[in-house]
């Protein structure tokens, strides 16, 4: 929210620097030349920057979200280990014949 109303303001005080610069001037670069206002020329390099701006924030965007992925991956398959550890440690503590604790073992009826 707070970069929104940065950008708002940037583009209002470029806008208006704009409308107050209309006159023509000759621009030069390298050996190309033309007759540009010098608001249109900030504007025009406003609006290069802010694309610019935009396309590196997606970069570090989608590098950001991909190393989320194999995060997340990762947690995934550390999760799925320790369930098989746990599993592991509980067949290793009660053998097939020997009740689980907290568990009364069952008493076979006797006839009389």
């Amino acid at each position: 929210m707070l970069r929104l109303l940065i950008l708002v303001i940037l583009l209002a005080v470029l806008i208006v620097f704009a409308l107050s610069n209309t006159d023509l001037e000759p621009i030069w670069l390298v050996s190309f030349g033309w007759h540009l206002s010098i608001g249109t020329l900030v504007l025009g390099v406003g609006v290069v920057a802010l694309l610019f701006g935009f396309l590196i924030g997606l970069i570090g965007d989608m590098q950001q979200r991909s190393r989320a992925r194999r995060a997340e991956q990762h947690v995934r398959t550390l999760e799925s280990q320790l369930v098989e550890l746990h599993q592991r440690l509980d067949r290793l503590q009660n053998p097939a014949g020997s009740p689980l604790p907290g568990t009364t073992p069952v008493q076979p009826e006797q006839k009389v």
